[in-house]
């Protein structure tokens, strides 16, 4: 099995003040006792969920430290594959973006749904239910 994890579940789960911030944790531990096989983050994701830390957080150390762990550096070990968003993974992207008008999918879950397809990914790990009919979601709420 393969999955994609998405910026929501990251976010949570370095953040310790987030409301699902357990339920990110739980799913997180599962991923990484090997529960679900290779996981991966985008590049797309990366930004988003390092962004949202720096945002939020309003200190550049925190996210510092998320970007380290997506990444595999310093004190933590390389779990994570990055997959990259190509010239033809972003064509596909924007025919999801516009395929999917009446889903509440920001371009980066088109991106995630694009990847997904194209590495023949088992699913996305998402508290996000916009993904429900388009591709095999994985709530963490339920691992």
């Amino acid at each position: 099995m393969t999955i994609l994890v998405d910026t929501g579940v990251l976010y949570a789960d370095h953040d310790c003040d987030a409301s699902r911030h357990d339920g990110a944790t739980g799913a997180l531990e599962a991923v990484y006792d090997g529960e679900f096989g290779q996981p991966y983050v985008s590049d797309y994701i990366y930004d988003e969920a390092v962004t949202l830390t720096l945002t939020r957080g309003g200190s550049f150390t925190p996210a510092k430290h998320l970007g380290d762990k997506l990444r595999g550096v310093e004190q933590y070990p390389g779990v994570y594959e990055l997959l990259h968003v190509s010239t033809a993974v972003f064509t596909d992207a924007v025919e999801i973006f516009e395929q999917y008008d009446d889903q509440a999918l920001s371009f980066t879950d088109a991106t995630t749904v694009a990847l997904s397809r194209r590495y023949d990914l088992d699913g996305v790990m998402s508290f996000d239910d916009d993904f429900d009919g388009i591709v095999n979601r994985i709530d963490p709420a339920t691992v």
